[in-house]
């Protein structure tokens, strides 16, 4: 089994593609009208408010019952507590100065563990509110 990718449920689309375009400094690589954004790193965004404009009730060609069924349970708000999206680059100071500079979401300052090995990291937070630990090469 292979990770063929990680989508995040949006509520802006259009602001969340804007952040994770200057967080990733790429283009998305196609999206599927407001419904889909893809980009190349295996991250995807999910618009789901553009199922809720077109969704009935009641099975569909578009949607079989479970979808349905799955849709409309409540799963409570759309924070991601529980999976920390970790992203790794060369040059940990100055992609925290970056993202800084960027001003497009909160960010933490710089964290320092030495459990097993000494770790640098900060986090990021999108604009639905998941927690983006950003690593890498860090001197002081």
């Amino acid at each position: 089994m292979t990770l063929g990718t990680t989508y995040i449920i949006v509520g802006n689309l259009e602001k969340s593609v804007e952040f994770y375009r200057l967080l990733l400094q790429e283009e998305p690589l196609h999206s599927n009208d407001d419904r889909w954004v893809q980009f190349s790193n295996k991250i995807a965004l999910y618009n789901k408010t553009y199922d809720e404009k077109i969704i009935g009730r009641e099975p569909s060609e578009m949607f079989n019952q479970a979808y349905l069924d799955d849709f409309f349970k409540s799963i409570g708000t759309l924070k991601n507590d529980l999976v920390v999206f970790n992203f790794v680059v060369d040059d940990l100071k100055s992609e925290y100065q970056r993202l800084k500079n960027l001003n497009i979401g909160d960010v933490s300052e710089l964290m320092y563990v030495n459990v097993h090995m000494p770790y640098w990291y900060f986090n990021i937070i999108d604009p639905d509110g998941n927690i983006l630990e950003i690593t890498g090469r860090y001197e002081q």
